[in-house]
């Protein structure tokens, strides 16, 4: 029993190790800043950049109903996650050495070879989600996943925080800052020509695009760690199905679970119901910087207060989860997504002064909320999948949810159209509807897998 408790430890320690490395590794390619940026710059496109911000939850979703066909009669899930994530850690890495070798001289052949490789990184990352999830179910309690989860968000935004720095000092931006933030950014801004310096790079070409070149790697660096340390886990050997189920046969198993199983049927319209709710979050810049005449300067005060509320909320969110359930935490979460769609619509009733710090409470909320959000969906989905055809619900789900995920493209289509306060109306009410969904969710845990251990 000790022997048993200490394997939990162990393996509690490196996929928390995994999830802060993971999430640094996403802070350097974040999709909705750095990306975009990129690509924006390098083809002027705003095309390919709605392209670049819908490839990373596409080409997540769409292989995972395949995969788990794979994955659901084998013990070990660990190679097929090793598998996928060493496709991603090569697939930056050759973004990395084209954005170094091509440069800007050739921008369409650079932006099409980024865009080749940043999908197959996405779906490399939908290959090894399902052994991942599978994994952390395995080897944390139910009673522990929101716990574990919060952690993961916390330390990963606090370090976060930091690379924000990093990528504002690559980008030329730390003339903003004076004092000790403009001290802290001209010290990573030093930090990093040394680092380039140190890998054949000269101080002249920290330019465009050397510094994006950095900056993935960097985060080559952190998806490297992130890997390694999930790999010093100890996976749990639990009883699987004893043969793979022939592809047709696993593809009527979705259907079969949207027909028996009302709560997964009805966690299925929440998350889909939650993604339109969510369609204007790419919005609320755009119309502060058009309609209410915010100055860009403050769009950074926007992005602090999202990454210190997102850090500050996880130990709420932990304690929430271990509680009073994961299921309050669904049902909290979509309570709060409808504060900042009503924020925004009303803002323009305010005097200018209160512009900004009207925004700073959106985006505050916003912090709070993708945490919680994070926190919730990953901790219920593990609870309410049957342990045996775990893969199968969770790869049917994503896959389920691949059209949803361009819920902001339709929002970008209907804006010029209906106008920005109406689309924050829609979104509003669509919140109501998916928190009168969240309310009929049950709170369910397959305590039992953790009592059919197998010795091997």
């Amino acid at each position: 029993m000790l022997n048993k408790q200490n394997h939990q430890r162990r393996n509690f320690g490196f996929a928390l190790l995994q999830g802060t490395f993971m999430r640094i590794n996403l802070s350097f390619v974040d999709a909705s800043t750095v990306l975009s940026a990129f690509i924006y710059k390098l083809t002027q496109s705003g095309f390919l950049v709605g392209l670049t911000g819908s490839m990373m939850a596409a080409g997540w979703m769409w292989p995972q109903l395949l995969v788990s066909n794979l994955l659901e009669h084998r013990q070990r899930k660990m190679p097929y996650y090793a598998l996928g994530m060493s496709v991603r850690v090569l697939a930056w890495l050759a973004i990395s050495y084209c954005t170094v070798r091509i440069g800007a001289e050739s921008p369409i052949l650079l932006a099409g070879c980024f865009l080749g490789f940043y999908f197959l990184s996405s779906s490399s990352m939908g290959v090894s989600t399902l052994p991942y999830m599978d994994i952390v179910s395995k080897s944390i309690a139910p009673n522990r996943r929101a716990r574990f989860f919060s952690l993961r968000q916390m330390l990963g935004g606090f370090f976060g925080i930091w690379v924000g720095f990093l990528v504002r000092a690559m980008l030329g931006k730390e003339e903003e800052f004076t004092g000790i933030l403009g001290g802290i950014t001209q010290f990573f801004k030093t930090l990093s020509v040394y680092l380039i310096s140190s890998i054949g790079l000269s101080d002249t070409e920290l330019g465009f695009p050397s510094n994006y070149a950095f900056l993935f790697i960097c985060s080559v660096i952190a998806a490297f760690l992130s890997f390694i340390s999930f790999l010093g886990i100890r996976e749990p050997i639990h009883p699987v199905n004893a043969t793979r189920q022939p592809i047709w046969q696993h593809l009527k198993q979705g259907p079969h679970f949207l027909r028996t199983d009302k709560n997964y049927r009805r966690f299925i319209f929440f998350r889909i119901g939650t993604h339109f709710a969510g369609m204007a979050s790419p919005f609320y810049v755009p119309y502060a910087l058009e309609v209410l005449k915010v100055s860009e300067a403050d769009i950074g005060f926007f992005i602090v207060c999202s990454a210190l509320s997102g850090v500050i909320s996880n130990a709420m969110w932990g304690y929430i989860g271990e509680k009073y359930g994961v299921r309050w935490l669904l049902i909290i979460s979509v309570g709060l997504m409808s504060f900042p769609p009503i924020i925004a619509f009303s803002s323009k009733l305010l005097p200018p002064s209160l512009h900004v710090p009207a925004y700073m409470l959106i985006f505050t909320i916003g912090g709070i909320l993708a945490n919680g959000v994070m926190v919730g969906f990953m901790s219920y989905m593990l609870n309410i999948a049957p342990p045996r055809s775990r893969p199968s619900y969770i790869g049917f789900m994503n896959t389920l949810l691949v059209p949803v995920s361009f819920a902001p493209g339709i929002a970008g289509l209907l804006v010029p159209y209906i106008g920005y306060r109406s689309l924050f109306v829609i979104c509003f009410c669509i919140c109501l509807i998916a928190f009168r969904i969240a309310t009929g969710l049950q709170e369910i845990m397959h305590e039992e897998e953790f009592e059919e251990d197998i010795e091997v």
